[in-house]
């Protein structure tokens, strides 16, 4: 669905919401990312194979890895300030 289309079909054009932080953008990726991995692993659809199973848990690994470096970075300036 084109996005001009989604407007008409949602009611019109809408303002647009504010950009989170990049620290929050990343726990919203993060946590829709480990949803569907719950997901994926609870269903186990014919279609997911090892590779993915693989490949989704090493992207885990880099959120949390992300997660534990910026988290350190926000400590870091708190104790500046």
């Amino acid at each position: 669905m084109r996005d001009a289309e989604f407007e008409e079909r949602s009611g019109g054009l809408r303002k647009k919401p504010k950009k989170p932080a990049p620290e929050a953008q990343s726990v919203c990726v993060g946590e829709a990312f480990r949803e569907l991995f719950n997901l994926l692993e609870q269903y186990a659809p014919v279609w997911y194979t090892e590779d993915h199973h693989n490949r989704a848990v090493a992207a885990l690994r880099v959120l949390e890895e992300y997660r534990q470096l910026a988290g350190g970075e926000a400590a870091r300036s708190q104790k500046a300030s």
